[in-house]
């Protein structure tokens, strides 16, 4: 990645998470949020709430730790890349905790409708733990494959999932949207601080080993 566009898309969405997490601390759905709600609602009716529950089971914790795994071990058959390893785990271990925090410094309830919900909602923990784990996940498998083709298709993929993931949170009505936008921030300003420690890593050691 080069550095100069990563740090400008670190400061946007750095910038984006901060007024999302002000906006969000007011505790009540904001016009956005009712808008795109509504407009959502609208397209997506009940028919479609099985396919999005699937969905979203790809950032629920069992489906998290099973990509973590399965993007792992090909990490390890592709390059022995044991650093992108570490740096995938505890990206997305740490990541989660992170999430849970800030749900306890903003202290916003979920929509009426999630009433079943046992935790905050903002930022949505689909949305952010998600976008670490495709994001990061897919960056560190086109770093091993030389393939041209390959890597746009990994990063195709990645993209339409992280995106589903957070479209699923609205359809089933789990969360407002400023809390899947929120994640969707957050989790690309976590992400990055991993992928620029991997790149330091990577040249550090790794490059020199090679």
């Amino acid at each position: 990645m080069k550095s100069k566009n990563g740090l400008i898309i670190f400061c946007l969405a750095m910038l984006a998470s901060m007024l999302l997490i002000i906006a969000a601390r007011s505790n009540e759905a904001l016009s956005v949020d009712r808008v795109l709600s509504k407009f959502v609602i609208g397209i997506f009716k009940e028919q479609t709430y099985p396919f999005f529950e699937a969905v979203a089971e790809l950032g629920d914790t069992v489906g998290v730790i099973i990509v973590v795994l399965i993007m792992m071990l090909i990490l390890w058959a592709k390059k022995r890349d044991y650093v992108g390893m570490l740096v995938l785990f505890i990206g997305v271990a740490l990541g989660n905790e992170v999430n849970k925090w800030i749900k306890e410094l903003v202290g916003r309830e979920r929509p009426l409708t999630a009433a079943d919900a046992e935790s905050l909602s903002f930022p949505s923990g689909h949305a952010m733990v998600g976008l670490i784990l495709y994001m990061l996940g897919s960056y560190l498998l086109i770093k091993s494959i030389k393939t041209v083709s390959l890597k746009w298709l990994i990063g195709i993929i990645a993209s339409i999932i992280i995106l589903l993931i957070g479209l699923s949170r609205l359809v089933l009505q789990d969360h407002f949207s400023t809390d899947v936008l929120g994640g969707f921030t957050i989790g690309i300003v976590w992400t990055m601080l991993w992928i620029f420690l991997y790149e330091w890593l990577y040249v550090r050691f790794l490059k020199k080993r090679s």
